[in-house]
């Protein structure tokens, strides 16, 4: 499984059995059940009433959660086109996305943006993707197929009163569909310029009256981008099971297994200008296992242990990185007098290690083992029912690097009328040291001839803290939503670079020692809109302002970490259309807009650029649809500048692709 899909050849086989497949279907007519194309004939209030689950850790409209969030539903995946998770979070008000190359992104919220953004909490149906090698999430490993995701749920803002630790910024909580609602067979393929080819296949059947599974493989190849070295092979496999054993008793085992070689172009450590670079590959391997029980012990309450085990596995030009992660997590919810619900929890999380030197980095000591333990409560009280609600709560974590940590918050919630919300909400998180931070020594680039710049990680790093303040009001109407959000967040600790004294016995190396001798403040407006124009055409649009501004503690030597706060675009919008043009025919369009990201003292300017990304599909049987995609349409453009870790940047070019799927 490892490298089966490490040859173009065999990605192309299985493209070519798929277009087959295809035309045999064609042949015969099937009449199964079409596509499910109730999106337009649901009003916009029921869409944005939807459940969600991320906020409160419980089945919560919309319209009563005392925070920002933004739900991509299954169909804005299926209508944007988009081939990746991180493509489809272009489409949140708020969320910075910025793709590297063929296969890496920086994607922040709120700020902060990097390759690696620490101070986002990513979860796959509550598996948490966060790697605590460097802080962040590794989104070319974040994958499924796309069909069976149900939604992905975007709180925009600290949430680490319920999920802990890093979660500052926000979370994204990737949530697939149960088995019972991908059964049948599904096909998908596509091709095209960048997108060499791609082969999904899902089949969901029942084991019996209760028990319902799903099993898919997906492979595919991607083109490296222009003056690149970055193409992009990737195979994955994996099922999911649900069953109900009792009246009240739900179970959940699911797993995935996935392989894959990515290529990048890359900056000597130890280069002396002018530059040159040089084209690297990547080994990534992983695999997963998660079950869950609910149990209902009555109306209103309930409880929920889940328990999952992640293998990760890289090999980079400059480190190589071995990880298993054991995450058990128990919660209870019920119901109490004076219209009160408690939510109380309680984690352990065990992490293992190792880490073997490469041409730019090491890490002491090589191997580690970390334990978190963890506990939270949250009471929700309806002062007047389901018109002022005020929910407190706080979560106490101890980790392996800094100790205790608490993370607490107060929001209310006031709805006076039935399709007005008014929010507010007072938070406290923190962003706990990586392995980077803590124990590695980091040799970048020659200063000159005779001087090199080592960075070295220290023991000595505090948790970096935010608090932060927002205020929302929401509006559901029939036809015309409208979402809005104002967040002002002040941070300390946060980390920066400070030069150190010349080393005895190595006068040409200049250590600068990771610490944390950065504050600032980030305050911003995010805004969303959607319009039901009639039964057949639908406009969304999003819009975001975020200012960052970062300063040195007196006394600090640091250098280019003020820089950072030229990384985030003031503003970012995004006008989307949805036409139902006739029963058989869609034609959706998206327009994005990015502001540019500025010039530091050693540091590029991004420039502003404006995209174009289109879709024209044709359900040509009932069974079958087919469509034509165009992605960055007009111009390449750059999206950000190139990593920490000496990774470079490359162009974004125009994307077009045929994709063809059967679903029966």
């Amino acid at each position: 499984m490892k490298y089966l899909f490490n040859n173009k050849i065999t990605t192309r086989r299985l493209i070519g059995k798929s277009l087959f497949l295809l035309l045999v279907c064609l042949a015969f007519d099937l009449k199964s059940e079409g596509i499910s194309d109730d999106f337009l004939d649901m009003s916009l209030e029921q869409l944005a009433d939807i459940n969600i689950t991320s906020v409160a850790k419980k089945p919560q409209k919309l319209s009563l959660a005392a925070s920002s969030i933004f739900v991509l539903s299954q169909e804005d995946i299926k209508r944007s086109g988009v081939t990746t998770i991180p493509d489809a979070l272009r489409m949140v008000p708020g969320v910075q996305v910025a793709k590297l190359d063929a296969n890496k992104w920086a994607i922040s919220i709120r700020g902060f943006n990097d390759i690696f953004s620490n101070k986002l909490l990513v979860l796959m149906d509550g598996r948490s993707v966060y790697s605590p090698f460097f802080g962040g999430a590794y989104w070319d490993t974040v994958d499924t197929v796309l069909d069976d995701i149900e939604r992905i749920e975007v709180i925009k803002g600290p949430g680490g009163t319920l999920w802990g630790s890093n979660a500052v910024n926000g979370v994204i909580n990737i949530i697939t569909k149960r088995a019972k609602d991908s059964s049948g067979l599904l096909v998908n393929a596509l091709v095209g310029n960048e997108e060499r080819g791609q082969l999904s296949i899902r089949y969901g059947g029942e084991l019996d009256q209760d028990t319902q599974y799903r099993v898919y493989a997906k492979g595919f190849e991607k083109d490296e981008a222009k003056d690149g070295a970055d193409d992009w092979r990737m195979g994955r496999t994996g099922f999911r099971v649900d069953s109900k054993v009792s009246e009240k008793d739900n179970v959940t085992l699911q797993s995935d297994v996935y392989a894959g070689e990515e290529g990048e172009r890359a900056m000597p450590e130890s280069s002396i200008g002018p530059f040159r670079t040089f084209e690297s590959k990547t080994d990534v391997f992983g695999a997963n296992a998660l079950f869950r029980w609910q149990r209902d012990l009555s109306e209103g309450s309930n409880f929920i242990l889940q328990t999952y085990y992640d293998y990760t596995e890289r090999e980079h030009f400059y480190v190589k990185d071995q990880r298993e992660t054991v995450d058990i997590d128990f919660q209870h919810r019920f119901q109490t007098f004076w219209q009160q619900e408690f939510i109380w929890g309680l984690g352990f999380r065990y992490i293992g290690d190792e880490v073997s030197p490469g041409s730019l980095m090491k890490l002491s000591p090589q191997k580690r083992k970390d334990y978190i333990y963890s506990g939270f409560v949250q009471d929700e009280i309806s002062l007047i029912d389901e018109q002022l609600i005020l929910t407190l709560g706080t979560k106490v974590e101890h980790n392996s690097y800094t100790g205790f940590e608490f993370q607490p918050s107060a929001r209310l919630l006031w709805k006076p009328f039935e399709l007005h919300s008014f929010w507010g909400s007072v938070s406290r998180a923190v962003k706990v040291p990586n392995r980077i931070e803590h124990g590695a020594t980091i040799q970048r680039t020659m200063a000159s001839p005779t001087v090199a710049v080592n960075i070295y990680g220290s023991e000595d790093m505090d948790s970096e803290e935010l608090i932060a303040y927002e205020i929302g009001y929401r509006f559901l109407g029939g036809q015309f939503t409208f979402d809005s959000s104002f967040f002002y967040n002040k941070y300390d600790n946060l980390r920066s670079l400070e030069r150190e004294a010349i080393i005895p016995g190595a006068p040409n190396i200049v250590p600068l020692v990771i610490d944390n001798e950065l504050y600032g403040e980030v305050y911003g407006l995010e805004l969303a809109a959607s319009w039901q124009v009639n039964n057949n055409w639908r406009l969304n649009a999003g819009y975001s302002f975020t200012q960052v501004q970062l300063h040195l503690r007196e006394g600090s030597t640091d250098t280019t970490e003020e820089d950072d706060e030229g990384d985030t675009p003031h503003h970012q919008a995004t006008i989307r259309s949805l036409w139902q043009i006739t029963q058989d025919w869609q034609f959706d369009t998206t327009l994005r807009y990015v502001d540019m990201i500025k010039e530091g003292a050693n540091k590029e300017a991004i420039n502003s650029y404006v995209a174009v990304d289109l879709r024209l599909a044709w359900q040509a049987y009932k069974a079958l649809e087919i469509s034509f995609v165009g992605q960055n349409l007009f111009d390449s453009h750059r999206e950000f500048r190139g990593s920490t870790v000496e990774t470079q940047a490359t162009d974004v070019e125009p994307s077009l692709f045929f994709q063809a799927k059967i679903q029966y």
